[in-house]
């Protein structure tokens, strides 16, 4: 039965070695997975979005914007702080908010 390989005999296995010219190449590409920054809840086109979704989840919003769902949450409880939109329906796992139409109270 042949020897365990240590942790870092197994590591050094794993990495390859990359040329420097290689290296330079590579840095100048930069991946966007999702972008980190909140958008502009103020913002016309934001809001228009918005407006033709009859119900709004976090997971819509960030497949929507291209953001994080964590970012999207924080967004839509932004908008619930400043009464742009309503939660109605909340669960452990879910929350389900719709645009606030015009107030007829009293």
């Amino acid at each position: 039965m042949p020897n365990k390989k240590s942790l870092s005999k197994m590591e050094k296995q794993q990495t390859t070695k990359v040329p420097k010219s290689k290296e330079r190449e590579d840095s100048k590409i930069e991946k966007t997975i999702g972008r980190l920054n909140i958008p502009d809840i103020n913002n016309k086109e934001f809001l228009e979005q918005l407006k033709k979704m009859k119900a709004i989840t976090p997971t819509q919003l960030a497949s929507q914007l291209n953001v994080r769902i964590s970012i999207a949450k924080k967004a839509l409880e932004e908008l619930r702080e400043n009464k742009v939109v309503d939660l109605v329906s909340s669960s452990q796992n879910l929350k389900i908010y719709t645009m606030r139409t015009a107030d007829k109270g009293p």
